[in-house]
């Protein structure tokens, strides 16, 4: 890091209230009951499976919403799917996703009334391990927002919400869009990269953290542009969205990187949050 960027980073751990041990989120742990009946404890595992199921569902459904309104807004507000190459594209993934309909023509009917007030607002934080964080939302009151993030944070621990400046400049906002590695060489997806007009190819791991592929990134609002290419092109396309890529890292112990996967999953279930990243490595 550059003497100048030290300086910074030093000003914004002293500027923002960090994560600190008083935190009401509690490390997960599993506890058995030796005593329990052995239908209520498989009854009762049933219960949690579909309940955490349900949460998932209900996350992927939220964020499709985001997209649907996103894919409209920087599209020209044009809502008739023939007509906007990304709104389609989000719409076949609503289907693979089983999203009811009356769940897609609300997101649609919210696009339009929202079409001229909402906008990206972004938010930051400094978590566990000092690790940075920065709240990516899309909404049309970003005071509202700011006080629901800051309300919500208080609820697990976390002093101060702040809003973007210092922390989002340690991060560059991409586009991307990935397919499976195996598919394709890396000569054959640089020049893919040329052909749909990205800005560059990397090796990469898929969103479920599993799958190798290549990562095509582009400006932020593009992602849903190269996924069209790429399909296009007959590629299928893995995972999509806009990401913010860490300039600097910050390695975390075990207790704290189980600190932060609890404060990132908690506000990515809220509303008009799109995604929370950090620089943790």
């Amino acid at each position: 890091m550059s003497v100048v960027n030290l300086v910074r980073y030093c000003s914004v751990t002293s500027r923002l209230s960090y994560f600190t041990a008083r935190s009401l989120l509690t490390v997960e742990s599993t506890n058995c009951d030796a005593r329990r009946h052995a239908g209520h404890a498989h009854w009762q595992n049933i219960a949690k499976t579909k309940s955490a199921n349900d949460q998932l569902k209900g996350r992927v459904i939220g964020k499709l919403s985001s997209k649907i309104v996103t894919a409209i807004k920087l599209n020209g507000n044009v809502v008739n799917p023939e007509y906007n190459a990304v709104l389609r594209s989000v719409l076949e993934e609503c289907r693979k996703n089983n999203m009811p309909k009356e769940t897609i023509d609300r997101s649609i009917k919210r696009a339009i009334a929202q079409k001229d007030n909402t906008k990206q607002a972004i938010y930051e934080f400094v978590g566990p391990g000092r690790a940075f964080c920065v709240i990516e939302t899309m909404t049309d009151n970003p005071k509202r927002t700011y006080n629901y993030l800051n309300k919500s944070a208080a609820k697990i621990g976390i002093p101060e919400i702040a809003k973007g400046g210092q922390i989002a400049e340690f991060f560059d906002q991409r586009g991307y869009a990935c397919i499976e590695k195996a598919n394709i060489t890396e000569e054959k997806a640089t020049e893919l990269a040329i052909e749909i007009n990205a800005e560059e190819v990397i090796e990469s791991i898929d969103d479920d953290g599993v799958r190798e592929v290549w990562k095509f990134l582009g400006p932020p609002a593009f992602y849903g542009q190269m996924k069209v290419n790429l399909t296009q092109h007959g590629h299928n396309v893995t995972c999509d969205g806009s990401e913010f890529i860490p300039k600097v890292t910050v390695p975390l112990n075990e207790r704290d990187k189980v600190l932060l996967r609890q404060i990132v999953a908690m506000f990515e279930e809220l509303d008009s949050v799109e995604g929370v990243h950090t620089n943790a490595a």
